[in-house]
């Protein structure tokens, strides 16, 4: 039985073999055209960004601005929304603490949790260590966050979730780039803490790496990063009130950070910003996760913003639309593309469907061994991100095949039956507001 799968195999491949010495290069292109016209420019172009960062001095201004700071110490007042969060939230507060930047205060606003997280933060702030606050009735957690924010007296505000940790120059880090006058939100970087539990936790360790520690590095560098993560972010204080703090979510990160760049703000990355958060490590939890963060792409890029793609708006701008973009190609696009190219493939090359199948998995394989390298040439973290390295052969198909099909799904429910309004990750009495105020 194994000798005759053995001979099947090599057979397999000796098909494959002949099938691209039979064609041009133009033609294996074409027959491949999502691999080589969407995957390969985007690796290429954020990679030959994320390398010029590599060798580029760093600004005088950036200098002075960092001295800048040791002298004036500005307040900065981090944000600490939660629900449920007893388990964490002490040592999240306690690694806060142990931050190096000096002038800091903690702000934790349980948001009507039932698990004790109350007792905690009374407890936590009787000690003088953070000012705490509690909703009794739930509001969602941008609903915290504003509280939080109205209650910060800092000239930045920091967010972060109540179930991470973070290196103890992080807050410096995240301040500095704000020497740039134009920069208004900054991402700090971030990486799974649990990444060695199981194989859905270390794919996600490497799609950190790839899509925090290199995608949002580049994208910062072209000037069209849109997004600061809940999970760690630094925010001028003034811009937060000026565009009206969060809208309820899911997705109220990526919705004030649009906001913020409409409002003529950039956003800046702090690679050596290093927050270390817990991934999902259920297969249906992940699931979830993916649905609710991928349907916030159609529910503000392209419904609720959809004027950034209007050259007649009045807030239009050219890094606006590119950010936009890049979201909308590389995401819905390529997720779209899946089906759109399995069906053209078996209406005019059925004959050599899983041949090609079987190369393009292949070159997937190779360019992510080298967009690895790149990554690791560049991170943070080698000691944490070196050992996924058996499993790069593996995160083709986890990328490849299950995400865009997770995020098929999420496009196509929240485009046709708007189910992100409906998400009971917000109570219901909230996203009914949600949906009277948003333009359906």
């Amino acid at each position: 039985m194994l000798n005759e799968f053995s001979v099947a195999f090599g057979q397999f491949w000796s098909e494959c073999w002949a099938l691209v010495e039979a064609l041009t290069l133009w033609e294996l292109a074409l027959i491949m055209w999502p691999f080589v016209f969407l995957s390969i420019p985007r690796y290429i172009l954020s990679e030959l960004i994320v390398l010029g960062q590599v060798f580029r001095t760093e600004p005088a201004e950036k200098v002075r601005f960092r001295q800048q700071l040791a002298m004036q110490k500005p307040l900065v007042s981090i944000l600490l929304p939660g629900y449920n969060e007893a388990e964490t939230l002490e040592t999240t507060v306690l690694s806060l603490r142990e931050q190096s930047y000096p002038n800091l205060e903690i702000i934790v606003v349980s948001d009507g949790s039932t698990d004790g997280m109350d007792e905690i933060g009374r407890r936590l702030a009787r000690r003088g260590w953070i000012r705490y606050f509690e909703h009794r009735q739930r509001g969602g957690k941008s609903s915290a966050e504003n509280f939080a924010a109205n209650a910060a007296r800092g000239d930045y505000m920091v967010i972060c979730d109540a179930d991470s940790t973070f290196d103890r120059d992080s807050v410096w880090h995240l301040l500095v780039e704000f020497y740039d006058p134009e920069v208004q939100a900054v991402a700090g970087n971030l990486r799974v803490r649990n990444a060695t539990t199981n194989l859905l936790t270390r794919c996600q360790a490497i799609q950190y790496l790839f899509s925090i520690g290199v995608g949002r590095r580049a994208s910062a560098a072209a000037g069209t990063l849109s997004i600061v993560s809940g999970a760690f972010g630094a925010l001028r204080s003034s811009v937060v009130r000026q565009v009206g703090g969060w809208e309820a979510g899911p997705g109220e990160d990526g919705d004030l950070t649009t906001k913020i760049c409409l409002a003529g703000g950039k956003v800046g990355f702090a690679p050596r910003a290093m927050c270390m958060t817990d991934a999902p490590d259920i297969w249906w939890g992940y699931f979830r996760q993916q649905l609710r963060w991928n349907r916030s792409v159609v529910r503000f890029r392209i419904r609720k913003y959809r004027g950034i793609f209007n050259p007649f708006s009045r807030t239009f701008s050219t890094r606006n639309l590119l950010a936009a973009l890049d979201e909308v190609v590389f995401e819905v696009i390529f997720a779209i593309s899946l089906p759109i190219y399995v069906t053209w493939m078996l209406l005019n090359h059925a004959e050599m469907f899983w041949q090609v199948t079987a190369l393009v998995s292949v070159l997937y394989v190779l360019v992510n061994v080298f967009h690895y390298f790149i990554a690791l040439a560049v991170s943070e973290r080698p000691n944490l991100d070196w050992p996924m390295a058996p499993y790069l052969p593996l995160y083709g198909f986890f990328t490849g095949l299950y995400l865009r099909t997770v995020r098929l799904l999420a496009y196509a429910d929240e485009y046709i039956f708007k189910r992100s309004y409906w998400e009971t990750y917000v109570p219901e009495y909230v996203q009914a507001q949600s949906r009277k105020f948003d333009s359906w």
